[in-house]
């Protein structure tokens, strides 16, 4: 094999056309598709080009951020007023449906002492006056007193207990304002009454 014209010390070993390395690629020797390439070229530089994980821009109008804090703290604000007002409002429900629970139980205990069925009477009595009088006894103690003939429920009084206030009239033209004391039973949502003076 003979040298190029150009070349004092022969051909280059690997460049060119029949060499070991094959035909040199378009680029000379080390362009893209040659050998020694890198493969795939950079990309340009210059305007329209974006570099991977670039920082958004920013913005210097802070106007849509506050704006959107307004809102934020507006929908709290509603939100915490409709709380307290629905928990107002529940509150409000739960005493009304005690004070009527705590009416009927007096109401229901007077007119069964009225129409002498004292077991019934005896039904409106919390577990803890149970225990310590009997139905027969509770009866007997009835019958010696004046058997009541009418009652006016003042306000039912709510606080550590329920306190229903009654003026009561009895059979021998007596009358008298009674409070009664009652207390929810355990294990139940019934009201019974504890104690009456």
């Amino acid at each position: 094999m003979s040298a190029p014209a150009g070349s004092p010390y022969g051909p280059d070993p690997g460049f060119g056309p029949g060499a070991a390395g094959g035909p040199v690629g378009p680029g000379g020797p080390g362009g893209p598709s040659g050998p020694g390439g890198e493969g795939a070229p950079p990309p340009p530089q210059g305007p329209g080009v974006t570099p991977p994980f670039t920082a958004p821009p920013a913005d210097r109008n802070r106007r849509g951020l506050w704006i959107g804090l307004g809102i934020g703290a507006l929908v709290l604000i509603l939100c915490c007023v409709g709380g307290i007002a629905g928990f107002g409002l529940l509150a409000v429900g739960t005493s009304r449906q005690i004070q009527a629970d705590a009416t009927k139980v007096v109401r229901g205990y007077l007119d069964a002492l009225e129409n002498g069925e004292y077991d019934t009477a005896y039904s409106y009595l919390c577990s803890d006056l149970k225990g310590r009088v009997t139905s027969t006894q509770f009866a007997q103690v009835q019958e010696r007193r004046p058997r009541p003939v009418g009652y006016d429920i003042h306000q039912v009084q709510i606080g550590n207990a329920i306190i229903v206030p009654v003026d009561v009239r009895y059979e021998d033209g007596s009358a008298a304002l009674r409070t009664f004391e009652l207390r929810q039973e355990p294990g139940g949502s019934e009201l019974r009454i504890c104690r009456g003076t």
